[in-house]
């Protein structure tokens, strides 16, 4: 009898498990990776989105906080503020990466450290913050765009341009990643760069008209809380750093790029400030541009491409602003629908439409472990493919537990960008003075998210060490609670001032 071709010796192999399988899970992350390395941002690319993310409307507001601080103590604030915020940005990051597994968004750091309560407040916090910062864009678009077109600002005016400029930014937060909103960030850094440049061309200009006496002391201190809130708004990409992180071809070389992208950021900050209220004295409104084209008649054709040049700036950039808003409120969204959903199926009260899908559903499921068996060696993408479900009241297009390769967010959806866009447009109507917005935001959202967040998450993570560390998280967080208070209620007394017609 010949014998077996079969060694009894030699264990057979075990089915194919996707799930409990180290070398799948693996192979699944090496791949993970080489598709990062593959449709990734460039270094050059996350510094354009860097550097467009935080030189915004808030740089062009920082004349007007300069002037009531001076130029001396303005440089000093936005350089301390410079440092206390990337350093809190890299607290989070560095638990991000030392804790891959469990934390990939800031809220995530947040539940890391204290639980789902503090990962729901940090939530809160983001949307809040992010938000803010979209209604500042359209309250800026609003004026600069007013300013060119018709001189004097009048509320009706106002909300008339936001309205006119509503569809484009509407059709601009359809951009589905980071990945595809990169080309628009580098038109609109650009376009910001031309702003500058523009500017400097009105200073040469009027250099020889400038005040005898530059502003280098305080001129009120009323406005300080105001100014330095202001000044800390103008850091307004804060939480845009894991995600920019999430989305860079080669990670390991972000902090190479965070550092340059924080430079040229300070650098720039104190630049346009400091120079404009050296030539222009005292500014009075919150953007710069819009003040220049009522106050200087004489460089009107440079001052309105510049308004304009500034505005479309800020349109582009709209959407890199919403998009950490989405990251966290999809998921949320969808968490809630699948648990209505799973309870209404155990109850026996599920529709029509919805037993279909869960049939549909366990058809593609049946598929995925048809193959999985008849091709055990295939790519693993096979294998990690999940159940998609289409809803037919159009809330909910991604349900995927993970971020595609495109960027998708799960529970994102066109209806949920529309009523976060239409949110922060009704926002802005409501307060369209954007100096007092920007004070505002800077104050509560700002404050909350990269000054009293970050060193409670240091603590948490360095509760095994004593001495100067934790010290410092503890004076950081005081410090930046005594900041939030006091500038939130100036404020608020500013925007009463307002509608009280004082």
């Amino acid at each position: 009898m010949p014998p077996s071709p079969h060694n009894d010796d030699v264990e057979p192999l075990a089915p194919y498990d996707p799930v409990d399988s180290n070398v799948t899970e693996q192979q699944q992350q090496q791949q993970q990776q080489q598709r990062q390395q593959e449709s990734g941002t460039t270094y050059f690319q996350t510094l354009l989105l860097l550097v467009k993310g935080y030189v915004g409307p808030g740089c062009l507001s920082l004349p007007w906080a300069f002037s009531q601080v001076g130029i001396t103590l303005g440089c000093v604030v936005v350089l301390f503020f410079m440092a206390w915020t990337s350093y809190n940005c890299w607290i989070v990051l560095q638990i991000k990466r030392q804790h891959p597994s469990e934390v990939n968004t800031y809220p995530d750091a947040g539940t890391w450290a204290y639980g789902p309560r503090f990962g729901a407040f940090v939530s809160i916090c983001i949307c809040v913050l992010q938000l803010a910062i979209c209604t500042v864009y359209f309250s800026f678009i609003g004026e600069n765009l007013l300013a060119v077109a018709a001189g004097p600002m009048s509320h009706n005016g106002h909300a008339l341009v936001m309205t006119l400029a509503l569809p484009a930014i509407l059709a601009l937060s359809c951009l589905a990643s980071i990945t595809k909103m990169a080309p628009f960030s580098a038109a609109g850094t650009l376009l910001l760069a031309i702003t500058f440049a523009l500017l400097g061309t009105v200073m040469v200009g009027e250099f020889e008209d400038r005040p005898s006496q530059p502003l280098t002391s305080i001129q009120s201190l009323s406005n300080l809380p105001l100014a330095f809130c202001a000044i800390l708004y103008s850091y307004e990409g804060i939480c845009l750093i894991l995600p920019v992180e999430a989305a860079m071809r080669n990670r390991k070389s972000f902090g190479s790029v965070f550092g340059v992208s924080m430079t040229v950021v300070a650098i720039t900050f104190c630049a346009v400030a400091s120079f404009s209220v050296w030539v222009f004295g005292d500014v009075t409104n919150g953007s710069i541009t819009a003040y220049l084209l009522e106050e200087k008649e004489d460089h009107r054709n440079l001052l309105v491409f510049a308004n304009t040049a500034a505005s479309i700036s800020v349109l582009l950039t709209y959407p890199l602003q919403l998009f950490p808003s989405l990251e966290l409120l999809g998921p949320i969204l969808l968490s809630r629908k699948e648990k209505k959903r799973k309870q209404r199926r155990a109850a026996g009260t599920n529709t029509e439409e919805e037993n279909k899908e869960d049939a549909e559903e366990q058809n593609t499921i049946l598929q995925q472990t048809d193959e999985q068996e008849r091709q055990p060696n295939d790519n693993d993408d096979d294998y990690a493919v999940q159940a998609q479900e289409e809803d037919d009241d159009g809330l909910f297009l991604d349900h995927h537990t993970n971020n595609d390769d495109n960027g998708g967010i799960p529970g994102d959806s066109p209806l949920l960008r529309l009523v976060l866009v239409l949110f922060t447009y009704t926002l802005a109507l409501l307060v369209p003075n954007v100096q007092v917005l920007i004070s505002l935001a800077g104050a509560l959202a700002g404050s909350s998210t990269a000054l009293l967040i970050p060193p409670l998450l240091e603590l948490q993570y360095t509760k095994r060490h004593q001495g100067r560390r934790r010290v410092w998280s503890y004076a950081s967080f005081l410090l930046g609670f005594v900041f939030m208070c006091i500038g939130t209620i100036s404020s608020i007394a500013d925007i009463v001032e307002i509608y009280s017609g004082n």
